[in-house]
């Protein structure tokens, strides 16, 4: 081998090594900017997901928030309009109450029979209360035998009647009351008589029952003067 031979195979030796030196350098980088394009890519594609689901979060809570506070307030309202409804039939049933009690007071307070005297003042003391009570349980005898001279039957019927005044809590009410009386006094022949009559009456441990009992005034009427016969 002549020295020019060996020149010529050391740079081809060398020539080859630096052709494989920089082809694996460059497939080196090549795979290290694509490690690095991975690397940053990686990061890149699961932020923009964080950050999407986020929002949806706080929106899903704020929804539930507002649906929570919708039902709370609908189930208030519900509970006060029952409570609402409640008072007032509650209010509904004691107006109803004093009013049958006034009524039926009323037709006591209007019927006597002078022949059943005491089952008649019986009657009178049950239903009543207060001064009025007393009144009738102090007569004497001597006001009895009044009654019974006076041979007085007496009835009543009431036309119609309106729960003017009613304070539950204070246990007060007070009844109008339209009513008609018959009156027969001995042989004679029955008087009817129309009236007003306002009924107070005052809540007791046994139920309403009648404190007082006055006639408004009432101008009767007229009885029809039959046609003359032709």
């Amino acid at each position: 081998m002549t020295p020019a031979d060996s020149d010529s195979d050391v740079t081809s030796d060398v020539d080859e090594l630096d052709a494989d030196g920089l082809d694996g350098a460059d497939a080196a980088g090549d795979d290290a900017d694509g490690a690095d394009a991975d690397g940053r890519a990686e990061p890149a594609d699961k932020q923009p997901g964080l950050g999407a689901k986020l929002p949806v979060i706080a929106l899903s809570a704020a929804v539930a928030l507002l649906v929570a506070a919708a039902t709370v307030a609908v189930w208030f309202g519900i509970s006060w309009m029952r409570a609402s409804n409640d008072d007032g039939l509650a209010y509904s049933g004691t107006r109803d109450e004093v009013d049958r009690v006034a009524r039926a007071a009323i037709v006591t307070m209007n019927t006597l029979d002078y022949r059943k005297l005491d089952a008649g003042l019986g009657n009178w003391a049950d239903a009543t209360t207060g001064t009025l009570h007393d009144e009738i349980v102090k007569l004497t005898d001597q006001n009895k035998q009044q009654l019974k001279d006076a041979k007085s039957v007496t009835s009543a019927e009431v036309r119609s009647s309106a729960v003017r005044e009613l304070d539950d809590r204070a246990g007060k009410a007070t009844v109008i009351a339209a009513i008609k009386t018959t009156v027969q006094t001995g042989d004679k022949k029955p008087v009817e008589k129309y009236q007003r009559i306002e009924a107070t009456l005052a809540k007791t441990d046994a139920g309403w029952k009648l404190e007082g009992l006055g006639e408004v005034a009432y101008v009767q009427p007229q009885a029809q003067t039959p046609p003359p016969s032709k």
